[in-house]
C-alpha cells in the first residue's frame, strides 16, 4: 500500500512538471511577412520565389498579421528609351519591428500604456538592404541568391522571435 501510494504521488508530480514546463515553451519561429512591390506580372514570381525559400528554412514562419520582421521587396522593370525591358532592379530591405513590451511595463497608468504603444507600435530598425540588377530570365536566381544574404540578419538575433 505504501509502494502504491509513492508510485501515485510520483506519477503526479511528474505530470505536473510535464504539463507546467509544456505551457511556458515560447514559440521559437521567427515570424516573417513579405511584401512585394512590383508589376504585377512579376509580382506573381517573385512573391513565390521568395515565399518558397522562407518556408524551406524551419526557423521562419511567414505570417500576414503582428510580424516581428518584414521583407519589403521592391522591383522594378528596366527599359530603355525605346521601350527595350533591359532587366529588372531589385531591392529587399530587412526591417525589424521594434518591441515596446519594455517601454509598456514601466508605465503604471492605462492612459501612459496606451500612448506608449500609440507611439511606438510602427518604429522598426534596419538591420539590412541588399540591392540587385539583372535580367527578367534570371529573376529566380536574384530571389534565391538575396536570402541567404539577408536572413542571417534575422537568424542571428534569436531574442526577436
Amino acid at each position: 500500500m505504501k509502494r502504491l501510494l509513492i508510485l501515485l504521488i510520483a506519477v503526479v508530480a511528474f505530470t505536473l512538471v510535464i504539463t507546467a514546463t509544456s505551457q511556458e515553451q515560447p514559440d521559437p519561429r521567427f515570424h516573417v511577412r513579405v511584401s512585394v512591390s512590383a508589376n504585377e506580372n512579376i509580382k506573381g514570381l517573385i512573391t513565390s520565389y521568395i515565399n518558397r525559400e522562407l518556408r524551406g528554412l524551419r526557423d521562419v514562419e511567414i505570417v500576414y498579421k503582428n510580424p516581428r520582421w518584414l521583407l519589403q521587396v521592391v522591383a522594378l522593370e528596366i527599359s530603355t528609351k525605346g521601350g527595350y525591358k533591359s532587366g529588372v532592379a531589385l531591392s529587399i530591405v530587412v526591417l525589424e519591428q521594434f518591441d515596446n513590451s519594455s517601454l509598456k511595463s514601466l508605465m503604471r497608468e492605462t492612459y501612459e500604456k496606451d500612448w506608449v504603444v500609440a507611439v511606438t507600435s510602427n518604429l522598426y530598425s534596419l538591420p539590412n538592404h541588399w540591392l540587385r540588377v539583372g535580367s527578367e530570365d534570371d529573376l529566380r536566381s536574384i530571389c534565391d541568391e538575396s536570402l541567404p544574404i539577408l536572413i542571417p540578419s534575422i537568424l542571428r538575433n534569436p531574442e526577436s522571435c
